[in-house]
């Protein structure tokens, strides 16, 4: 077991060590790491809880097993930390690429949010529920991230730091850009039955009615204002259509 774990953890560390050589010239203590590079070690540790996982399943072994899961933990600290917090383009005004799709953004957010939602799909019934529900809550997170940084870079361009402002139509865009993720997220958990999906739905959709009715009503002006609010009751009104409709089903299933 403990050669196992040795082999499993010096593997990681060499992809770590070239990945490192290959984004700083061969200089393994040269600059602290750019999200770009925190976004390859945070594949890394993905990929490892899937492979762990996978190679489980035919060989079962407490090393791959508790490896498994730790590598998902570590890998959520690092899109929790690094991601949204210590390297957010937000924060440090780090340029985001001339390349409208396949940019820092994409390669920061989009790729992790996809590769951790995959994780949790592929470890629901092989791991305990509570590391799937947190892989799956931390996708749903760099996917909020991504489409958020996405429309403030429509709005700035390369380089998105908080510091820069925002503008009326930038402010309205985020109100009905959070309530179609909102949405998207409930229907993304009535259909793979995930209750973690929902209650981020019901969070973010929260958040949007705050923002609108704390935010939007100062720093929004006529047909904006309008907007915001006629869109946010259109979007309460069909939500609450939907989980009536849930329960009617729900009811005559009994």
């Amino acid at each position: 077991l403990a050669m196992e774990a040795s082999a499993a953890l010096f593997a990681l560390l060499t992809l770590a060590m070239l990945v490192r050589h290959a984004m700083h010239g061969g200089v393994l203590n040269s600059d602290a790491p750019t999200l770009a590079e925190q976004a390859i070690y945070t594949l890394i540790a993905i990929g490892a809880g899937a492979i762990f996982v996978a190679i489980d399943r035919r060989s079962p072994s407490s090393v791959l097993r508790y490896g498994s899961m730790a590598a998902g933990v570590i890998s959520v600290a690092f899109i929790i930390v690094q991601h949204l917090l210590v390297l957010n383009p937000l924060f440090t005004d780090e340029s985001t690429g001339r390349i409208p799709v396949f940019n820092l953004l994409f390669l920061g957010y989009l790729l992790p949010a996809v590769a951790a939602g995959g994780l949790a799909f592929y470890a629901r019934d092989k791991r305990p529920k509570w590391y799937a529900a947190m892989l799956a809550l931390a996708a749903a997170l760099l996917a909020f991230a991504y489409a958020t940084l996405s429309v403030r870079r429509l709005f700035k361009g390369e380089f998105i730091g908080l510091w820069s402002g925002l503008g009326q139509l930038e402010t309205y865009t985020y109100s009905a850009l959070w309530l179609v993720i909102g949405v998207a997220l409930l229907t993304a958990g009535v259909w793979l039955k995930s209750q973690v999906l929902r209650i981020a739905s019901a969070a973010l959709i929260a958040v949007a009615v705050l923002k609108v009715f704390l935010f939007d009503m100062s720093e929004l002006e006529g047909v904006l204002r309008a907007l915001s609010f006629i869109g946010l009751g259109a979007v309460l009104i069909g939500i609450g259509l939907f989980y009536q409709r849930l329960l009617t089903r729900a009811a005559k299933g009994t």
